[in-house]
């Protein structure tokens, strides 16, 4: 953490450079994702995983870093994904977009982006290529997102927000989804808010210098935040009707579902079981310590976040709420059932 007796200076360029770090892609190691499928005993990428023989085992996950996936770290921290015959490589990009570009362009075998996006793409592609939701990997819970303001600002309840400049990451996202909901609720007309487009790591400094009044930021940044520049809460959007709305999950392409079966239900189980071990006392411990490991965040910092629910079957009914927000946001223009899109646990 930063010397308390630093000043202002100081303090800011350091959180900028911790934002950075959080946000920085991991260096992709070199994998081959390996062409050929259901091979034969004398394929070097074919092996047996008990009684299970997998049809590729060297596999690719793209993700972005985030509390969201502290169970997919933890799967390979603890050797969930080995003890399933799977050597897998975790590859970070910068956003939604970037990890669906590698599972269709075939650089990753599964990705993990926020359902906003996975719907969106989906509808895009025109049936062209289909996405499945093989695993669910969070839900909202209170204190991991919030919509903050610089400390003494005098913005201090949604309805002085009407009009103002809002960051978020990206438009057609959990992010505006959930302030835009937020705002509703005050009765505030979300139109008039000026949406800025921006990453997490130059927020904080945005926030400060006036540039923009309001930011959305979710956990870790919104710990780090409120701890070296004393941001200041003005609504936590992910309460209320939003409170437990599924936020993202993990994906792969129908064609892999329906070529690699064995792959999937592997990858699956060890999804399933970290996050059943993040339900617990010690799994919470183990997964906040994955952000000290994988996020570059400080170990003082990483016992208090909050971290999200991690829900272990991905339930139709639940995800629906999803595509339902977007369509009364007008995020997308008809409606989506998301029930085909769930891949069913493979074994």
């Amino acid at each position: 953490m930063t010397d308390p007796h630093a000043g202002p200076t100081a303090g800011r360029a350091w959180s900028r450079r911790l934002f950075l770090s959080v946000t920085a892609a991991a260096a992709v190691a070199a994998v081959d994702s390996g062409c050929s499928l259901l091979g034969g005993p004398a394929d070097p990428n074919v092996q047996a995983a008990g009684d299970r023989t997998l049809e590729k085992t060297k596999i690719n996950v793209s993700l972005i870093p985030c509390t969201d996936v502290g169970p997919l770290w933890l799967a390979k921290k603890n050797g969930y994904f080995a003890a399933e015959g799977l050597d897998v490589t975790l590859v970070n990009k910068p956003n939604g977009p970037g990890v669906i570009s590698s599972v269709f362009g075939g650089d990753a075998d599964f990705g993990f982006a926020t359902y906003p996006v996975l719907v969106q793409a989906q509808l895009k592609t025109n049936g062209k290529q289909n996405l499945r939701v093989v695993a669910d990997a969070s839900a909202a819970k209170p204190d991991t997102t919030a919509v903050v303001v610089k400390k003494g600002s005098s913005l201090t309840r949604a309805e002085d927000l009407k009009g103002k400049k809002i960051a978020v990451t990206a438009r057609g996202t959990m992010a505006d989804l959930a302030v835009m909901a937020g705002l509703r609720a005050a009765k505030v007309d979300w139109s008039t808010v000026d949406w800025k487009q921006i990453g997490f790591a130059d927020m904080l400094p945005k926030l400060e210098s006036g540039e923009i009044d309001a930011a959305f930021f979710a956990e870790p940044y919104v710990t780090i935040a409120q701890a070296q520049a004393g941001v200041t809460t003005v609504f936590q959007p992910l309460t209320g009707a939003l409170d437990g709305i599924p936020l993202s999950g993990y994906m792969a392409t129908e064609q892999t579902t329906k070529q690699l079966p064995k792959t999937v239900a592997a990858f699956q189980r060890a999804i399933r079981k970290a996050q059943t071990e993040a339900a617990t006392q010690q799994g919470d411990t183990e997964v906040k310590q994955t952000m000290v490991d994988n996020a570059n965040v400080q170990p003082d910092i990483a016992p208090v976040i909050h971290l999200p629910s991690y829900p272990i079957s991905a339930d139709p009914t639940r995800l629906q709420r999803v595509p339902d927000l977007m369509q009364q946001f007008g995020l997308i223009g008809q409606k989506f059932d998301m029930k085909p899109m769930i891949l069913p646990q493979l074994g």
